[in-house]
């Protein structure tokens, strides 16, 4: 199968363990048949990075992508669960991308990347599956395009307004790590297909070494639930998927225990980020995760208790909502993912189980959960579509090489009945392959061959050549249609989003949230903040502002004093910070404008004037309680 050649590698004798698995990486690399099936990947990957580079925001943003630009570099602790993964790698892509842009950037590139990791993968998943290459490269460049997007809206008591958009390339142009969400998940799906398929291979030695990819696969959902805890939704799809694949496996004690201690070892490493950073001091420590109810406040996302909201209510209207929003994203590929749903219960029962239980689990608690952004969260189910899209059409274009070549036998039975024998050879003799020890001939089924990447999975007897022809054909021409809108919608997603460009998802010319932090933390002599002022912020414009101190190194002097902060250092309420720094240090704040707390009662309460900054724009300082003077 096509995609098989990205895991196969020419077995060797070599003295040592690790120079055999040394030997066996670069006799890989070096393999025609690895570098042919590998480009398609490549090639999706690398036109997802052309198209996603000139969208990224330049700088600094705000709310938690102002967060997420800030604790990568510094190695601190974001908002629950901490996402040590994502602030581990934001840490290693800003050492490796210090030629490119300030720090924000760097992290908005390694977005870009992770983009097309998740591209890429999706690219190798719908291969291993179907050994249709250019239909896989297809269904990759779909899922970063989008191109029939349609601003669907929903509303759910929940989760509010939704409005389906580009969500993938949307994603792309900023710091989140719903994006490296999706890249682990699409991996992982591919390990475990890569380990579904050597499980059942005909070569003993692939079968010997098969559970090494369960391992793998342990690894990697690990780091998928070091990076986002929605990576906890997915152990009903994985369990499933494991025992239908070899139920036997819990009966290997040697595998059970190297994947048990492979998960729990990689989680607790990459955990330990959040302690051992927050006793180092880290410039930015979210909470206080150096204690141990601190830790499991973060680790647990005690904060957002109560936003699951009723998830088994309402199961019709969240229904009819998911299924919207599927339309809004695939548009009228979503007769042709609802295909591949449909012909995978026969073709492709395990790969069905593991992401049609995924896509459900996910969209059903989205629809449940309240979040300011909660499209980020129906990211992975669409790239599931996007998969189910590819494997309608590798199937749509198989039955009809089917019937071309069953027309063409009927026309010209003569050059069919000289060609066949030559074209078709005999499946493995089932006596000899019975005769394989590691099989229980009582409960297992003959392994059947796996389909040849260039003739397909075919019926016994039908003529070779003209089947491989009409399929490669079929499948180059369906890439082709797939593929043909992508080119005049690209300039769209590259534009801002406007009303005369619904389908922008452009970041790359807003500076406005660094402009503004650079003002605000400007010298006092360069018409910035007077010297030791506070500044009583919300999260939006808090993370901003700690981005240019904690990273930039701009006015350490400036108290900066967000919501969190007020808990973490135990200041009380936002009227108490008030009364706290009166007469002492310059006061400023920027709120939102209702709550208790809000800028109207706060205008009621205080004497609040405008301070102009350097440029002219300004900032609320609070003169004092009103009546005071």
């Amino acid at each position: 199968m096509a995609g098989d050649a990205l895991t196969r590698a020419p077995s060797g004798r070599i003295g040592s363990n690790a120079g055999r698995t040394v030997g066996a990486a670069l006799a890989r690399l070096a393999d025609p048949v690895f570098l042919e099936a590998a480009l398609g990947p490549v090639i999706v990957a690398a036109l997802a990075l052309l198209v996603i580079i000139p969208t990224l925001a330049p700088t600094v943003a705000n709310w938690d992508t102002a967060e997420f630009q800030t604790v990568g570099p510094v190695m601190g602790t974001a908002h629950p669960t901490g996402y040590p993964a994502y602030v581990i790698l934001g840490w290693f892509a800003g050492v490796l991308f210090q030629p490119f842009g300030d720090p924000a950037f760097r992290m908005n590139l390694l977005q870009a990347v992770l983009a097309a990791v998740a591209a890429g993968a999706t690219t190798v998943v719908v291969g291993l599956l179907t050994g249709r290459r250019y239909v896989a490269l297809a269904a990759g460049l779909l899922l970063v395009a989008m191109p029939f997007v349609s601003d669907v809206t929903v509303t759910l008591p929940v989760t509010g307004t939704i409005t389906a958009t580009p969500v993938f390339m949307r994603l792309a142009t900023h710091a989140d790590p719903h994006m490296f969400h999706a890249a682990l998940v699409a991996i992982l799906f591919g390990v475990l297909i890569v380990w579904d398929k050597r499980i059942h291979a005909l070569d003993p030695e692939d079968r010997g070494r098969a559970d090494r990819w369960l391992v793998a696969a342990a690894f990697v959902y690990a780091v998928a639930v070091a990076n986002h805890s929605l990576a906890l939704l997915l152990p009903p799809a994985i369990g499933l998927f494991v025992l239908l694949v070899d139920w036997r496996v819990i009966l290997r004690p040697r595998t059970v225990a190297a994947c048990v201690l492979v998960l729990v070892g990689t989680l607790v490493v990459l955990f330990a980020e959040l302690p051992i950073r927050a006793a180092m001091h880290a410039p930015l420590v979210y909470g206080h995760p150096d204690t141990i109810g601190g830790f499991a406040y973060v680790v647990l996302a005690e904060q957002f208790r109560g936003s699951l909201v009723d998830p088994f209510g309402n199961l019709g209207d969240k229904t009819a909502a998911i299924v919207s929003l599927m339309y809004g994203w695939l548009g009228p590929l979503l007769y042709v993912a609802i295909l591949g749903l449909g012909t995978s219960l026969i073709r492709r029962p395990r790969y069905l189980v593991l992401s049609g239980l995924t896509l459900l689990v996910t969209c059903y608690f989205s629809t449940a959960y309240s979040n300011a952004d909660i499209e980020r969260y129906f990211l992975v189910p669409v790239l599931i579509a996007f998969t189910w899209v590819g494997l309608g059409v590798a199937d749509l274009v198989g039955g009809a090489a089917y019937v071309a070549t069953w027309i063409s036998e009927r026309i010209t039975p003569e050059a069919t009945a000289n060609t066949t024998e030559a074209a078709s050879p005999e499946p493995p003799d089932s006596a000899a392959a019975s005769s394989d020890p590691a099989r229980d001939p009582d409960t297992e089924p003959e392994p059947e061959p796996e389909p040849d990447p260039e003739l397909g999975t075919r019926p016994r007897g039908r003529p070779g050549n003209r089947y491989a022809w009409a399929l490669l054909v079929g499948e180059i021409a369906a890439a082709v249609v797939l593929v043909a809108p992508i080119p005049a919608v690209i300039p769209d997603r590259q534009r801002p989003l406007s009303t005369f460009d619904p389908g922008g998802v452009s970041e790359a010319a807003m500076t406005a949230d660094s402009e503004w932090m650079h003002q605000v933390l400007a010298a006092p002599d360069k018409g910035g903040l007077p010297q030791n002022s506070v500044v009583v912020s919300w999260w939006s414009t808090s993370t901003t502002l700690w981005y240019g101190q904690r990273v930039l190194g701009l006015r350490p002097d400036i108290y900066i004093v967000d919501d969190r902060t007020r808990l973490d250092d135990n200041l009380g309420s936002v009227q108490d910070v008030f009364n706290r720094f009166l007469g002492n240090r310059p006061v400023f704040t920027i709120r939102l404008a209702g709550g208790v707390d809000g800028m109207q009662a706060l205008s009621a309460e205080y004497d609040i004037a405008p301070y102009k900054l350097g440029d002219g724009s300004t900032i609320n300082q609070v003169l004092g309680r009103k009546g005071s003077q």
